[in-house]
């Protein structure tokens, strides 16, 4: 009896914690799919975290890197290097600190830049970039220069940034373009009843003061500046810094069949006002307008004497020239006939859209008549997420063009013959004028775009690529560009005091650049470029100025600032 009542009792106990358990069991199921859910939750807001912290980190990458840039408002000073939309700048050049709701500007701030530190007021910094080309340019002519397949010293440019005072900046650019070195040999030898001196210069390339300007904040945000400035039309020649762009040649509507009044980099002498005001919660617009000597046909003249075939004893003055736009009048000839401008919005941080313009007199100070040259611009840069495109159209209009070089020819012709006496029997009794133009037109227009990728894979920073480099990207780029010359005037010709010929033609080129740009880091990169420029309407090409239907070449190069 006992031992069946203990047989029922632990049979019951069993039944007991058997149920016990299995009540238990299936609520610790539940708990544990639960937690892997929420860890799962957990896991993917960690990683979205990560995503944002990677693309903040970006952003304030790009904004220490570009807070030296001094290129001339606010709107483009923060666009340096090519890789990330930027803060907003002072028009002290001062950075604003970062502002979670965009590029709203802020008070001003200690000044921090990148470059070198002398002291807590100056920095010196600097620019530069080489390039091996070669293209398929029958006649040896494999680089525009004439040099078969070589390496070109693009440029070196030396800055220096000092602010002497809270509200007081000094800024400057001294650049070495395809310099080497020059040398002067000086040389001089007396002898009774004999005196010469000799005077040798060695030397190719160019030195020259690119920027040159003081700036004095009369308010926060706004600034007057004055000195040698970079006129503001289009975005290419405020920033045409080499290590900003990820293709090593620059573009031809800014230098190579240059659309504005004077190739990049352009610079000229005046005065004028640069700043920003606030523009909603997170925007701003950003302005620079100048008063400059402007732009004006300079030339380039040498003398011929040539002996006329049949006629013994008497000769020809064949005077040769070259005639094109320039600035650089710095030395007080020049009146200040021009004035430039830029207004620039920039949304948010993810770019910008800008309108800018030129006017000013370029006809020479001893033609009784003036004549104006005009350009305006548009141009624009916006980034989303890794993709980024960038572009600028230009349109210039150099009026009466014709009137004003035929005035030249024959002023330069009536003075070859004021200087020389002529006679009937014997000496100079012909002179003939021809100038070479450098593709001088009436009209001009043009424009490019970049579309590029900045990509950032995982496995570049595990490589011998990018190890030990905290933020290495490679950048696919693709960019079109085209050109038109509408009447563009190549040479002229003036005999006994009368335009006797001119060369003019409408001229068409659009050039197709595909390439790739590897930074280590975002002032530095190595480049490689395939480039196509194709002829559509005229006898040659414009950039080479070969008489191809079209050219291909393949550009390598390096830039890199510090």
């Amino acid at each position: 009896m006992k031992k069946g009542t203990s047989c029922l009792l632990l049979l019951l106990l069993s039944i007991t914690v058997g149920g016990f358990s299995q009540a238990q069991e299936q609520p610790t199921a539940d708990r544990l799919d639960g937690l892997q859910k929420l860890l799962e939750e957990q896991q993917q807001q960690i990683e979205s975290l990560k995503k944002a912290q990677a693309t903040l980190l970006e952003e304030l990458q790009a904004l220490r890197a570009q807070s030296a840039q001094p290129a001339t408002s606010v709107a483009t000073e923060v666009e340096r290097p090519a890789t990330e939309p930027a803060m907003a700048t002072q028009a002290g050049g001062e950075q604003a600190a970062p502002s979670a709701t965009g590029v709203q500007a802020s008070r001003y701030v200690d000044w921090r830049g990148q470059g070198i530190a002398l002291g807590d007021r100056v920095r010196i910094g600097g620019y530069g970039s080489v390039r091996f080309e070669t293209n398929d340019v029958p006649g040896g002519n494999n680089i525009p220069g004439g040099s078969a397949g070589g390496f070109t010293f693009r440029r070196f440019v030396v800055t220096t940034d000092a602010r002497v005072a809270p509200r007081l900046r000094v800024y400057s650019e001294i650049e070495f373009e395809r310099l080497f070195g020059i040398e002067v040999e000086k040389s001089g030898t007396f002898e009774p009843g004999k005196l010469e001196l000799e005077q040798e210069t060695e030397g190719r390339g160019e030195l020259a003061i690119e920027q040159a300007w003081g700036q004095y904040n009369f308010a926060e945000n706004h600034g007057l500046r004055a000195g040698v400035v970079l006129p503001p039309v289009g975005r290419f020649n405020l920033l045409h810094d080499d290590d900003y762009w990820d293709v090593p040649r620059r573009t031809l509507t800014d230098r190579d069949a240059p659309v504005l009044p004077v190739k990049s980099a352009w610079r000229d002498l005046g005065a004028g006002l640069v700043g920003s005001f606030n523009a909603g919660a997170t925007g701003k617009l950003d302005y620079q307008v100048y008063v400059l000597n402007g732009a004006a046909l300079d030339f380039n003249f040498e003398q011929e004497i040539e002996t006329e075939a049949g006629i013994p004893g008497e000769a020809v003055l064949a005077l040769k020239g070259e005639l094109g736009l320039t600035s650089g009048f710095f030395d007080g000839t020049r009146s200040a006939t021009a004035v430039a401008w830029r207004a620039a919005y920039s949304p948010s941080l993810h770019g910008e859209f800008a309108l800018s313009g030129y006017h000013g007199k370029y006809a020479p100070s001893f033609l009784s008549f003036r004549e104006p040259v005009t350009s305006l611009a548009y141009d624009h840069k916006w980034r989303w997420k890794g993709f980024e495109t960038e572009a600028e159209f230009v349109y210039t209009s150099m009026g009466r063009l014709d009137r004003v070089l035929d005035g030249f020819a024959v002023a330069a012709f009536n003075s070859a013959n004021e200087s020389l006496a002529t006679s009937g029997g014997g000496g100079l009794t012909k002179t003939e004028v021809e100038l070479e133009l450098a593709n001088l037109s009436r009209t001009r227009l043009g424009f490019w775009t970049d579309f590029k990728y900045h990509a950032r894979p995982k496995w570049l920073k595990k490589t011998f690529l990018g190890r030990s480099f905290e933020d290495p990207q490679i950048i696919p780029i693709f960019r079109y560009e085209r050109v038109w010359l509408n009447r563009a005037t190549s040479d002229i010709e003036v005999v006994g005091g009368v335009v006797t010929s001119k060369s003019q033609q409408d001229l068409e080129q659009d050039r197709f650049t595909l390439g790739v740009s590897y930074r280590p880091n975002l002032q530095f990169a190595l480049q490689a470029a395939f480039e196509h420029n194709r002829r559509l309407n005229g006898d040659r090409l414009i950039f080479p100025a070969v008489d191809e239907d079209s050219t291909n070449g393949l550009i390598l190069g390096m830039s890199f600032a510090f």
